[in-house]
């Protein structure tokens, strides 16, 4: 018996077995492209960036102005001893035996107004209403006119300058007071200040 093949029936059975050879080598390829392939790594940033926006308010500086200079009036001086001068413009207190000749009212305590520079208007907006106060820490040298000196320390203030100093429509009132060191020999004369003391206010 002779078994005759036609080839056009051999190719049409043997083309869904090249389908499936080709889509098994597709599948093939995928999975070696698939388990070759790394994972992806999403870096993490090192830095970063934020903003911020920046404002100012300028205001009016705060003044002093002298009102009045400090006086301890006469003494009379024996030994050594001091003259104190309340801030608060209270009758001077001496020690030793240094004698008062003057009566509180000849005598004075420095005197300064203290203001915002906004003028007195109550409808002023302000932006302070407190201050505070520096005294000299060091000691005030006095001379006559023959040479001869004092020294003048301790200063005190009113407010004290361990408190704050009130505005009141922009204005406040501040003294100041302090000791009179007196030598046993002092010289006669009228003594008056080297040069002038230092009072510092700051907005609070």
């Amino acid at each position: 018996m002779q078994l005759l093949l036609d080839p056009n029936c051999f190719y049409l059975n043997l083309h869904p077995i090249k389908k499936i050879i080709n889509i098994l080598a597709v599948a093939g390829l995928l999975l070696t492209i698939h388990s070759n392939t790394k994972a992806q790594v999403i870096p993490v940033l090192a830095s970063n960036v934020a903003y911020a926006n920046i404002t100012c308010v300028v205001v009016s500086p705060i003044v002093i102005t002298k009102m009045r200079d400090m006086h301890f009036g006469s003494i009379v001086s024996g030994t050594k001893g001091t003259v104190m001068l309340p801030p608060d413009g209270g009758k001077p207190i001496s020690t030793g035996s240094v004698a008062l000749q003057s009566s509180a009212n000849t005598t004075s305590t420095a005197t300064f107004e203290v203001s915002d520079n906004l003028g007195n208007n109550p409808n002023t907006v302000r932006m302070f209403t407190e201050y505070t106060i520096t005294l000299p820490t060091n000691d005030v040298v006095l001379m006559n006119e023959d040479g001869k000196t004092m020294r003048v320390g301790n200063f005190t203030s009113n407010p004290a300058s361990s408190q704050k100093g009130t505005l009141v429509n922009g204005l406040g009132q501040l003294s100041v007071g302090a000791t009179l060191y007196v030598e046993a020999d002092q010289g006669l004369g009228q003594y008056a200040s080297t040069a002038p003391f230092p009072v510092t206010v700051n907005f609070n």
